[in-house]
């Protein structure tokens, strides 16, 4: 099925043949990482390729905790990774942490505002007649009114 799906997508689109190879390039790519870092498997599990721009390969980690570790391996890592083909010719290693992404509400929307309760409100209505100042008595008495 996996064969059929790749044949249709490289006969049937060219755009689509050339993600679906970008893809398997970037699998090979991180394989080798993986390959290199035969020593630390956790970092590999952490920070992998997503692509090479001019000469410097750019890494992703997961957090800065796992990218500082990364760093530490770039000197020793460089000149394995120029062994495999496609690979020859990086000079550096870039490296920068994934974004998380955090999914908000809209900001048009409010929460629920919540009532005051009627002792709370008395005791507003109470500190409004004694104080002198007439905007801040009257934004008080609103603020009361909403119980």
């Amino acid at each position: 099925m996996d064969n059929l799906i790749t044949r249709y997508l490289q006969q049937d689109s060219h755009l689509l043949g050339n993600l679906l190879s970008k893809l398997n390039q970037l699998r090979q790519w991180n394989a080798w990482l993986g390959e290199c870092l035969e020593e630390n498997t956790v970092l590999a599990q952490h920070c992998f390729i997503v692509n090479l721009s001019g000469t410097s390969l750019i890494v992703l980690a997961d957090n800065p905790h796992w990218l500082t570790r990364f760093r530490f391996h770039i000197p020793t890592l460089l000149p394995k990774l120029q062994h495999y083909p496609g690979l020859e010719n990086i000079q550096s290693i870039c490296c920068k942490v994934q974004p998380n992404y955090v999914p908000t509400s809209p900001s048009n929307q409010r929460e629920p505002q919540q009532k005051l309760s009627s002792e709370n409100a008395s005791l507003l209505r109470e500190t409004a007649k004694k104080v002198t100042d007439e905007k801040l008595r009257i934004a008080l008495e609103k603020i009361a009114d909403h119980s």
